[in-house]
Protein backbone atom coordinates (compact mmCIF):
# COMPACT_ATOMS: atom_id res chain seq x y z
CA UNK A 1 0.00 0.00 0.00
CA UNK A 2 1.48 3.42 -0.85
CA UNK A 3 1.32 7.25 1.04
CA UNK A 4 -1.84 7.88 -1.45
CA UNK A 5 -3.98 4.73 -0.18
CA UNK A 6 -2.53 4.82 3.21
CA UNK A 7 -4.22 8.86 3.33
CA UNK A 8 -6.82 7.71 1.96
CA UNK A 9 -7.75 5.15 4.20
CA UNK A 10 -7.30 7.69 7.40
CA UNK A 11 -9.62 9.70 5.66
CA UNK A 12 -12.14 7.73 6.35
CA UNK A 13 -11.44 7.46 10.24
CA UNK A 14 -14.74 8.98 11.84
CA UNK A 15 -12.58 9.83 15.05
CA UNK A 16 -10.60 12.71 15.15
CA UNK A 17 -9.17 11.68 17.84
CA UNK A 18 -7.80 8.42 15.94
CA UNK A 19 -6.76 10.65 13.24
CA UNK A 20 -4.53 12.54 15.48
CA UNK A 21 -2.83 9.22 16.99
CA UNK A 22 -2.62 7.98 13.58
CA UNK A 23 -0.25 11.06 12.42
CA UNK A 24 1.68 10.83 15.71
CA UNK A 25 2.54 7.13 14.56
CA UNK A 26 3.61 8.60 11.12
CA UNK A 27 5.76 11.45 13.02
CA UNK A 28 7.83 8.35 14.74
CA UNK A 29 8.56 6.81 11.09
CA UNK A 30 6.40 3.41 11.37
CA UNK A 31 3.11 3.71 8.65
CA UNK A 32 0.15 1.74 9.91
CA UNK A 33 -2.67 1.11 8.21
CA UNK A 34 -5.68 0.73 10.96
CA UNK A 35 -8.65 -1.22 10.21
CA UNK A 36 -12.22 -0.79 11.24
CA UNK A 37 -13.99 2.52 12.57
CA UNK A 38 -14.29 4.29 15.84
CA UNK A 39 -14.63 2.52 19.54
CA UNK A 40 -17.85 3.53 19.58
CA UNK A 41 -19.38 2.69 16.10
CA UNK A 42 -18.14 -0.45 16.35
CA UNK A 43 -20.67 -3.32 16.13
CA UNK A 44 -21.60 -4.98 19.63
CA UNK A 45 -22.10 -8.50 17.99
CA UNK A 46 -19.33 -10.24 19.10
CA UNK A 47 -20.22 -13.13 16.80
CA UNK A 48 -17.62 -15.06 14.61
CA UNK A 49 -18.00 -16.53 11.51
CA UNK A 50 -14.74 -19.03 9.91
CA UNK A 51 -13.72 -21.46 7.39
CA UNK A 52 -10.58 -23.46 6.43
CA UNK A 53 -9.52 -24.94 3.21
CA UNK A 54 -6.35 -26.07 0.77
CA UNK A 55 -4.86 -26.70 -2.34
CA UNK A 56 -2.09 -29.19 -3.16
CA UNK A 57 0.73 -27.37 -4.80
CA UNK A 58 2.89 -30.40 -5.75
CA UNK A 59 5.68 -29.90 -8.87
CA UNK A 60 4.45 -31.76 -11.65
CA UNK A 61 7.78 -32.29 -12.37
CA UNK A 62 11.71 -32.69 -11.16
CA UNK A 63 12.40 -30.18 -9.18
CA UNK A 64 15.46 -28.73 -6.87
CA UNK A 65 14.69 -28.64 -3.22
CA UNK A 66 15.97 -25.11 -1.46
CA UNK A 67 17.54 -26.57 1.76
CA UNK A 68 21.37 -27.63 2.06
CA UNK A 69 22.19 -26.52 -0.95
CA UNK A 70 21.12 -29.58 -2.64
CA UNK A 71 21.73 -29.90 -6.56
CA UNK A 72 19.56 -33.08 -7.43
CA UNK A 73 16.13 -33.02 -9.10
CA UNK A 74 13.62 -34.65 -7.41
CA UNK A 75 10.09 -36.27 -8.73
CA UNK A 76 8.96 -38.33 -5.70
CA UNK A 77 6.72 -36.32 -2.89
CA UNK A 78 6.99 -37.99 0.21
CA UNK A 79 4.44 -35.31 1.82
CA UNK A 80 1.90 -33.27 -0.14
CA UNK A 81 2.54 -29.38 -0.21
CA UNK A 82 0.36 -27.39 0.62
CA UNK A 83 -1.08 -23.52 0.68
CA UNK A 84 -3.94 -23.44 3.33
CA UNK A 85 -6.34 -21.00 4.81
CA UNK A 86 -7.97 -20.09 8.20
CA UNK A 87 -10.54 -17.51 7.44
CA UNK A 88 -12.39 -15.65 10.04
CA UNK A 89 -14.96 -12.69 9.47
CA UNK A 90 -16.44 -10.65 12.89
CA UNK A 91 -20.48 -9.59 13.12
CA UNK A 92 -19.32 -5.89 11.00
CA UNK A 93 -17.89 -8.07 8.07
CA UNK A 94 -14.15 -7.73 8.37
CA UNK A 95 -12.22 -10.58 7.22
CA UNK A 96 -8.95 -11.38 7.87
CA UNK A 97 -6.85 -14.53 5.93
CA UNK A 98 -4.41 -16.51 8.01
CA UNK A 99 -2.54 -18.69 4.97
CA UNK A 100 0.52 -21.38 5.69
CA UNK A 101 2.44 -22.21 2.76
CA UNK A 102 4.64 -25.35 2.32
CA UNK A 103 8.06 -23.10 1.51
CA UNK A 104 11.21 -22.40 2.67
CA UNK A 105 10.37 -18.71 2.33
CA UNK A 106 7.49 -16.52 0.33
CA UNK A 107 9.70 -13.72 -0.50
CA UNK A 108 8.36 -10.17 -0.14
CA UNK A 109 7.22 -10.34 -4.07
CA UNK A 110 5.45 -13.23 -4.42
CA UNK A 111 3.60 -12.20 -1.12
CA UNK A 112 2.76 -8.86 -2.65
CA UNK A 113 1.49 -11.04 -5.39
CA UNK A 114 -0.91 -12.80 -3.61
CA UNK A 115 -1.91 -10.18 -1.57
CA UNK A 116 -2.77 -7.92 -4.56
CA UNK A 117 -4.84 -10.49 -6.04
CA UNK A 118 -7.02 -11.59 -3.13
CA UNK A 119 -7.65 -7.36 -2.47
CA UNK A 120 -8.83 -7.14 -6.14
CA UNK A 121 -11.12 -10.41 -6.18
CA UNK A 122 -12.76 -9.53 -3.08
CA UNK A 123 -11.46 -6.72 -1.46
CA UNK A 124 -10.13 -8.03 1.51
CA UNK A 125 -6.86 -5.64 2.21
CA UNK A 126 -3.34 -6.65 2.53
CA UNK A 127 -3.06 -5.92 5.98
CA UNK A 128 -5.70 -8.28 6.77
CA UNK A 129 -3.80 -11.48 5.18
CA UNK A 130 -1.00 -12.98 6.86
CA UNK A 131 0.82 -15.61 4.63
CA UNK A 132 3.32 -17.42 6.58
CA UNK A 133 6.21 -19.62 4.95
CA UNK A 134 6.37 -23.39 7.02
CA UNK A 135 10.17 -23.26 6.27
CA UNK A 136 10.22 -26.97 5.43
CA UNK A 137 13.89 -27.63 3.35
CA UNK A 138 12.27 -30.20 0.98
CA UNK A 139 10.24 -27.58 -1.39
CA UNK A 140 11.47 -25.90 -4.34
CA UNK A 141 12.59 -22.27 -4.11
CA UNK A 142 10.16 -19.49 -5.90
CA UNK A 143 12.67 -16.90 -6.80
CA UNK A 144 16.31 -16.83 -7.48
CA UNK A 145 17.25 -15.38 -4.68
CA UNK A 146 16.98 -18.40 -2.55
CA UNK A 147 18.29 -20.67 -5.13
CA UNK A 148 21.31 -22.21 -5.25
CA UNK A 149 20.94 -21.56 -9.00
CA UNK A 150 18.79 -19.66 -11.25
CA UNK A 151 18.25 -22.93 -13.43
CA UNK A 152 16.36 -24.24 -9.76
CA UNK A 153 13.41 -22.01 -10.71
CA UNK A 154 10.62 -22.87 -12.40
CA UNK A 155 8.51 -20.17 -12.92
CA UNK A 156 5.76 -21.71 -14.38
CA UNK A 157 5.46 -23.53 -11.20
CA UNK A 158 6.00 -20.46 -9.67
CA UNK A 159 2.62 -19.12 -11.01
CA UNK A 160 0.67 -22.14 -10.11
CA UNK A 161 1.93 -21.76 -6.71
CA UNK A 162 0.34 -17.88 -6.77
CA UNK A 163 -2.86 -19.02 -8.68
CA UNK A 164 -3.62 -22.05 -6.31
CA UNK A 165 -2.40 -19.54 -3.40
CA UNK A 166 -5.36 -17.17 -4.39
CA UNK A 167 -8.13 -19.86 -5.52
CA UNK A 168 -7.55 -21.33 -1.92
CA UNK A 169 -9.36 -18.52 -0.32
CA UNK A 170 -12.45 -18.59 -2.97
CA UNK A 171 -12.47 -21.96 -1.46
CA UNK A 172 -12.85 -20.45 1.88
CA UNK A 173 -15.47 -17.64 1.51
CA UNK A 174 -18.19 -19.76 0.89
CA UNK A 175 -17.87 -21.94 3.73
CA UNK A 176 -18.00 -19.22 6.20
CA UNK A 177 -20.18 -19.94 8.94
CA UNK A 178 -20.90 -19.04 12.55
CA UNK A 179 -18.39 -20.31 14.59
CA UNK A 180 -17.22 -20.90 17.84
CA UNK A 181 -13.35 -19.92 18.17
CA UNK A 182 -11.35 -20.84 20.98
CA UNK A 183 -7.74 -20.51 21.50
CA UNK A 184 -5.85 -23.67 23.45
CA UNK A 185 -2.58 -25.06 23.98
CA UNK A 186 -0.30 -27.79 24.90
CA UNK A 187 3.06 -28.54 24.10
CA UNK A 188 5.33 -31.35 22.39
CA UNK A 189 9.28 -31.66 22.61
CA UNK A 190 9.62 -31.59 18.85
CA UNK A 191 12.54 -29.39 18.77
CA UNK A 192 15.36 -28.66 20.40
CA UNK A 193 18.06 -25.44 20.78
CA UNK A 194 21.02 -25.44 18.02
CA UNK A 195 23.12 -22.77 19.54
CA UNK A 196 25.87 -23.92 21.83
CA UNK A 197 28.79 -22.52 23.05
CA UNK A 198 30.31 -19.49 24.93
CA UNK A 199 30.44 -15.92 22.83
CA UNK A 200 32.55 -16.50 19.60
CA UNK A 201 32.87 -19.76 19.60
CA UNK A 202 28.84 -20.59 19.22
CA UNK A 203 28.13 -23.76 17.05
CA UNK A 204 25.39 -25.40 15.44
CA UNK A 205 24.83 -28.03 17.93
CA UNK A 206 22.20 -29.23 19.25
CA UNK A 207 21.74 -27.41 23.19
CA UNK A 208 19.51 -29.11 25.81
CA UNK A 209 19.35 -26.28 27.70
CA UNK A 210 19.14 -23.11 25.27
CA UNK A 211 15.40 -21.60 24.21
CA UNK A 212 12.54 -23.42 23.04
CA UNK A 213 8.98 -22.24 22.84
CA UNK A 214 7.69 -26.39 23.07
CA UNK A 215 3.91 -25.00 23.42
CA UNK A 216 1.76 -26.26 20.78
CA UNK A 217 -0.53 -22.86 20.38
CA UNK A 218 -3.82 -23.41 18.69
CA UNK A 219 -6.89 -21.39 17.67
CA UNK A 220 -9.97 -23.97 17.12
CA UNK A 221 -12.86 -23.09 15.15
CA UNK A 222 -16.59 -25.75 15.75
CA UNK A 223 -19.41 -24.50 13.87
CA UNK A 224 -22.27 -22.93 16.34
CA UNK A 225 -25.03 -25.37 14.65
CA UNK A 226 -23.29 -28.74 14.15
CA UNK A 227 -20.85 -28.74 16.88
CA UNK A 228 -18.61 -30.11 14.15
CA UNK A 229 -14.83 -28.93 13.43
CA UNK A 230 -14.59 -26.77 10.74
CA UNK A 231 -10.73 -26.15 11.43
CA UNK A 232 -7.37 -25.50 13.33
CA UNK A 233 -4.78 -23.01 13.02
CA UNK A 234 -1.67 -23.92 14.87
CA UNK A 235 1.15 -22.78 15.61
CA UNK A 236 4.76 -24.42 16.53
CA UNK A 237 8.54 -23.14 16.44
CA UNK A 238 10.97 -25.49 14.33
CA UNK A 239 12.44 -26.19 11.49
CA UNK A 240 11.31 -28.41 9.61
CA UNK A 241 14.74 -30.01 8.46
CA UNK A 242 14.24 -33.67 9.25
CA UNK A 243 14.17 -34.65 5.33
CA UNK A 244 16.74 -33.59 3.66
CA UNK A 245 18.09 -34.58 0.13
CA UNK A 246 15.12 -37.53 -0.17
CA UNK A 247 12.59 -35.74 -2.05
CA UNK A 248 9.64 -33.18 -2.08
CA UNK A 249 7.71 -32.83 1.05
CA UNK A 250 6.10 -30.98 3.95
CA UNK A 251 8.20 -32.46 6.74
CA UNK A 252 6.84 -32.89 9.96
CA UNK A 253 4.20 -30.05 9.59
CA UNK A 254 2.79 -32.18 6.34
CA UNK A 255 2.54 -35.37 8.66
CA UNK A 256 0.58 -33.24 11.60
CA UNK A 257 -1.94 -32.31 9.44
CA UNK A 258 -2.54 -35.70 7.79
CA UNK A 259 -2.70 -37.62 11.01
CA UNK A 260 -5.26 -35.05 12.45
CA UNK A 261 -7.35 -34.54 9.16
CA UNK A 262 -7.67 -38.20 8.83
CA UNK A 263 -8.91 -38.04 12.66
CA UNK A 264 -11.26 -35.82 12.12
CA UNK A 265 -12.84 -35.83 8.03
CA UNK A 266 -13.30 -32.69 6.77
CA UNK A 267 -11.59 -30.31 8.43
CA UNK A 268 -8.17 -28.70 7.71
CA UNK A 269 -5.43 -27.87 9.69
CA UNK A 270 -3.30 -25.38 8.94
CA UNK A 271 0.35 -24.55 10.35
CA UNK A 272 1.31 -21.36 11.01
CA UNK A 273 5.79 -21.27 11.59
CA UNK A 274 6.33 -19.74 15.22
CA UNK A 275 9.36 -17.88 16.19
CA UNK A 276 12.11 -21.07 15.48
CA UNK A 277 14.91 -19.61 13.60
CA UNK A 278 17.76 -21.11 16.50
CA UNK A 279 14.97 -24.22 16.77
CA UNK A 280 16.18 -27.59 14.66
CA UNK A 281 14.04 -30.57 14.53
CA UNK A 282 15.10 -33.46 17.41
CA UNK A 283 17.15 -35.75 15.18
CA UNK A 284 20.03 -35.76 17.61
CA UNK A 285 22.10 -38.84 18.95
CA UNK A 286 21.54 -40.74 22.26
CA UNK A 287 24.20 -38.17 24.54
CA UNK A 288 22.30 -34.80 22.72
CA UNK A 289 25.59 -33.82 21.26
CA UNK A 290 25.40 -34.34 17.58
CA UNK A 291 22.97 -34.82 15.10
CA UNK A 292 21.52 -37.70 13.28
CA UNK A 293 20.34 -38.21 9.52
CA UNK A 294 16.46 -37.70 9.33
CA UNK A 295 13.99 -39.57 7.47
CA UNK A 296 10.23 -40.06 6.24
CA UNK A 297 9.67 -42.28 8.77
CA UNK A 298 11.16 -39.79 11.53
CA UNK A 299 9.60 -37.03 10.03
CA UNK A 300 6.12 -38.82 9.99
CA UNK A 301 6.87 -39.55 14.02
CA UNK A 302 7.58 -35.92 15.28
CA UNK A 303 4.43 -34.85 12.88
CA UNK A 304 2.48 -37.20 15.44
CA UNK A 305 4.02 -36.11 18.41
CA UNK A 306 2.92 -32.78 17.67
CA UNK A 307 -0.60 -34.17 16.34
CA UNK A 308 -0.78 -35.39 20.05
CA UNK A 309 -0.30 -32.28 21.02
CA UNK A 310 -3.15 -30.70 19.11
CA UNK A 311 -5.57 -33.20 20.13
CA UNK A 312 -4.88 -32.65 23.97
CA UNK A 313 -5.72 -29.03 23.29
CA UNK A 314 -8.48 -29.49 21.59
CA UNK A 315 -10.10 -31.02 25.03
CA UNK A 316 -9.38 -28.13 26.84
CA UNK A 317 -11.98 -25.00 27.34
CA UNK A 318 -9.43 -22.38 26.38
CA UNK A 319 -10.30 -18.96 25.97
CA UNK A 320 -12.92 -18.07 23.44
CA UNK A 321 -12.37 -15.37 20.59
CA UNK A 322 -14.69 -12.78 19.77
CA UNK A 323 -15.14 -10.12 17.72
CA UNK A 324 -14.61 -7.31 16.67
CA UNK A 325 -11.64 -7.68 14.69
CA UNK A 326 -9.11 -5.23 13.97
CA UNK A 327 -5.93 -5.79 12.10
CA UNK A 328 -2.37 -3.25 11.25
CA UNK A 329 0.40 -3.61 9.26
CA UNK A 330 3.71 -1.45 9.08
CA UNK A 331 6.97 -1.45 7.71
CA UNK A 332 10.53 0.08 9.16
CA UNK A 333 13.63 0.10 8.33
CA UNK A 334 16.22 -2.31 10.04
CA UNK A 335 20.46 -0.79 10.17
CA UNK A 336 22.89 -3.03 8.40
CA UNK A 337 26.82 -2.68 8.33
CA UNK A 338 28.58 -2.28 5.38
CA UNK A 339 31.39 -4.17 4.53
CA UNK A 340 34.98 -3.15 2.83
CA UNK A 341 34.85 -3.55 -1.02
CA UNK A 342 37.60 -5.92 -0.64
CA UNK A 343 35.27 -8.76 1.27
CA UNK A 344 32.60 -8.57 -1.28
CA UNK A 345 35.36 -8.99 -4.14
CA UNK A 346 36.86 -11.57 -1.94
CA UNK A 347 33.63 -13.31 -2.20
CA UNK A 348 32.79 -12.71 -5.39
CA UNK A 349 36.04 -14.84 -6.31
CA UNK A 350 34.89 -18.17 -4.35
CA UNK A 351 33.91 -21.24 -5.89
CA UNK A 352 30.51 -21.20 -3.95
CA UNK A 353 27.12 -20.30 -5.94
CA UNK A 354 25.76 -18.84 -3.16
CA UNK A 355 28.93 -16.26 -2.05
CA UNK A 356 29.91 -15.73 -5.25
CA UNK A 357 26.50 -14.39 -6.11
CA UNK A 358 26.29 -12.08 -3.53
CA UNK A 359 29.61 -11.13 -3.60
CA UNK A 360 29.19 -10.10 -7.41
CA UNK A 361 26.00 -8.65 -6.17
CA UNK A 362 27.75 -5.79 -3.97
CA UNK A 363 30.46 -5.50 -6.15
CA UNK A 364 28.68 -4.42 -9.34
CA UNK A 365 26.83 -1.73 -7.07
CA UNK A 366 30.16 -0.60 -5.84
CA UNK A 367 31.81 -0.96 -9.49
CA UNK A 368 28.67 1.56 -10.68
CA UNK A 369 29.51 4.04 -7.69
CA UNK A 370 26.47 3.31 -6.33
CA UNK A 371 25.90 3.55 -2.74
CA UNK A 372 25.18 0.48 -0.76
CA UNK A 373 22.07 0.97 1.75
CA UNK A 374 22.48 0.06 5.60
CA UNK A 375 18.81 0.27 6.04
CA UNK A 376 17.10 -2.72 5.12
CA UNK A 377 13.03 -2.93 5.16
CA UNK A 378 11.14 -5.26 7.43
CA UNK A 379 7.33 -5.72 7.93
CA UNK A 380 4.96 -6.54 10.64
CA UNK A 381 1.33 -6.97 11.44
CA UNK A 382 -1.16 -7.52 13.95
CA UNK A 383 -4.21 -9.06 15.04
CA UNK A 384 -6.50 -8.61 18.04
CA UNK A 385 -9.40 -10.24 18.70
CA UNK A 386 -11.81 -7.86 21.08
CA UNK A 387 -10.61 -5.36 23.68
CA UNK A 388 -8.91 -4.74 26.33
CA UNK A 389 -7.10 -7.93 28.93
CA UNK A 390 -9.41 -10.12 27.74
CA UNK A 391 -8.82 -9.27 23.82
CA UNK A 392 -6.59 -12.21 22.00
CA UNK A 393 -3.29 -11.01 19.74
CA UNK A 394 -1.98 -12.34 16.94
CA UNK A 395 1.63 -10.66 15.64
CA UNK A 396 3.47 -11.92 12.40
CA UNK A 397 6.83 -10.95 12.10
CA UNK A 398 9.43 -11.20 8.89
CA UNK A 399 12.35 -13.14 9.25
CA UNK A 400 14.08 -16.25 10.76
CA UNK A 401 13.16 -15.16 13.58
CA UNK A 402 14.78 -16.52 16.91
CA UNK A 403 12.87 -17.41 20.08
CA UNK A 404 13.40 -15.20 23.08
CA UNK A 405 11.73 -12.45 20.15
CA UNK A 406 8.08 -14.28 21.12
CA UNK A 407 8.91 -14.67 24.08
CA UNK A 408 9.69 -11.33 24.88
CA UNK A 409 6.74 -9.55 22.64
CA UNK A 410 4.27 -11.72 24.85
CA UNK A 411 5.53 -10.52 28.33
CA UNK A 412 4.95 -6.90 26.30
CA UNK A 413 1.93 -7.64 25.21
CA UNK A 414 -1.02 -10.12 27.36
CA UNK A 415 1.00 -13.40 28.25
CA UNK A 416 -1.64 -15.82 27.62
CA UNK A 417 -3.35 -14.30 25.05
CA UNK A 418 -0.71 -13.64 22.56
CA UNK A 419 0.69 -15.83 19.57
CA UNK A 420 4.37 -14.41 17.70
CA UNK A 421 4.66 -15.91 14.10
CA UNK A 422 8.07 -15.43 12.11
CA UNK A 423 8.41 -16.33 8.79
CA UNK A 424 5.63 -14.18 7.66
CA UNK A 425 4.55 -11.57 4.79
CA UNK A 426 8.21 -12.28 3.39
CA UNK A 427 11.63 -14.09 4.72
CA UNK A 428 14.49 -11.06 4.67
CA UNK A 429 16.50 -13.38 6.47
CA UNK A 430 17.94 -14.43 9.61
CA UNK A 431 16.59 -11.82 12.88
CA UNK A 432 19.06 -12.61 16.17
CA UNK A 433 18.80 -11.25 19.39
CA UNK A 434 21.08 -8.39 20.51
CA UNK A 435 22.76 -11.01 22.50
CA UNK A 436 22.67 -13.61 19.82
CA UNK A 437 24.49 -11.01 17.79
CA UNK A 438 26.99 -10.33 21.12
CA UNK A 439 27.64 -14.08 20.44
CA UNK A 440 28.28 -14.85 16.87
CA UNK A 441 26.74 -17.93 15.68
CA UNK A 442 25.55 -19.16 12.13
CA UNK A 443 22.35 -17.06 12.73
CA UNK A 444 24.92 -13.62 12.43
CA UNK A 445 26.62 -14.59 9.56
CA UNK A 446 24.13 -16.14 7.13
CA UNK A 447 23.02 -12.82 5.68
CA UNK A 448 24.83 -13.63 2.48
CA UNK A 449 22.37 -16.75 1.77
CA UNK A 450 19.59 -14.00 1.89
CA UNK A 451 21.69 -10.99 -0.40
CA UNK A 452 21.86 -8.38 2.42
CA UNK A 453 25.21 -6.26 2.39
CA UNK A 454 25.97 -7.46 6.06
CA UNK A 455 25.17 -8.04 9.45
CA UNK A 456 22.44 -6.42 11.54
CA UNK A 457 23.34 -4.14 14.24
CA UNK A 458 22.83 -4.82 17.82
CA UNK A 459 19.60 -2.03 17.63
CA UNK A 460 17.45 -4.30 15.77
CA UNK A 461 15.57 -6.06 18.44
CA UNK A 462 14.37 -3.46 20.29
CA UNK A 463 13.53 -1.35 16.99
CA UNK A 464 11.44 -4.36 16.27
CA UNK A 465 10.00 -5.16 19.59
CA UNK A 466 8.86 -1.57 19.92
CA UNK A 467 7.40 -1.25 16.52
CA UNK A 468 5.66 -4.99 17.30
CA UNK A 469 4.34 -3.52 20.49
CA UNK A 470 2.93 -0.29 19.08
CA UNK A 471 1.45 -2.26 16.29
CA UNK A 472 -0.28 -4.94 18.57
CA UNK A 473 -2.07 -2.01 20.58
CA UNK A 474 0.45 -1.13 23.44
CA UNK A 475 -0.04 2.03 21.98
CA UNK A 476 -3.57 2.64 21.27
CA UNK A 477 -2.66 1.85 17.59
CA UNK A 478 -5.87 -0.86 17.28
CA UNK A 479 -8.62 -0.16 19.51
CA UNK A 480 -8.31 -1.94 22.86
Amino acid sequence: MNNCECSKMFGNLKSSARLRAAMMTLSVGIYVCLVGVAAGAEPEDRTLKAAAAVRIVNPTRPAVTVGHRVMTRFDNVYADLRVQVFVIEDAGGKQIVWMGCDFAVVRAPIVDRIKSRIQRRWGIPPEAVCINSSHTHSAPPLTVEEAVLPEHVDQDYVERVIEQAVAVVADALPRLQPARVRYVVDSCRVGINRRLGRPGSVRMLPNPEGVVDHRVQVVVAESVETGKLIGVAVKYACHPVTVVNLGLGSDYPGYMRKIFEQRHPGTVAVFLQGCGGDVRIRAVNEDMTGWVSGSVAMAERFGGELAEAVERALRKPGAVLHGPVNYAASEIKLPVKILPAKEYAAAANRNDPFSSAWGKMYSEILKNGQPISNMVPYRLQAFRFGRGDAAFILVALDGEVLTEYGFKLERMLQPGTTVVLGYSNGVIGYVPTAEALREGGYETWAYKWFRLPGPYTTEVESLILSAAARLAGLKNNVPR
